[in-house]
């Protein structure tokens, strides 16, 4: 008999179906696990942004186009010493 046509032994089949059902449920688990993570920083960012947004409109509406917040400075990648030019 060929060896393509030998059925495959029971627990051989039992042993794939419960690495691969693990396999299955801790895909899963990390998928809800960084969907989480990634909502709860999208609200604490819109909050963050909203009240930026907030302060800004109310500085323009009292007439004050200086009284905004400034948007923050971004940080200079730091270069090593003995790098420079």
């Amino acid at each position: 008999m060929t060896p393509a046509l030998v059925p495959l032994a029971p627990a051989t089949e039992t042993a794939f179906f419960v690495v691969f059902g693990l396999f299955v449920v801790a895909l899963v688990v990390l998928v809800v696990i960084v969907i989480v993570w990634a909502v709860r920083n999208d609200i604490v960012g819109r909050r963050a942004w909203r009240a930026r947004q907030e302060v800004a409109w109310r500085a323009r509406e009292e007439g004050d186009p200086l009284a905004a917040p400034q948007p923050r400075p971004r940080l200079r990648q730091q270069r090593p010493p003995g790098s420079e030019p």
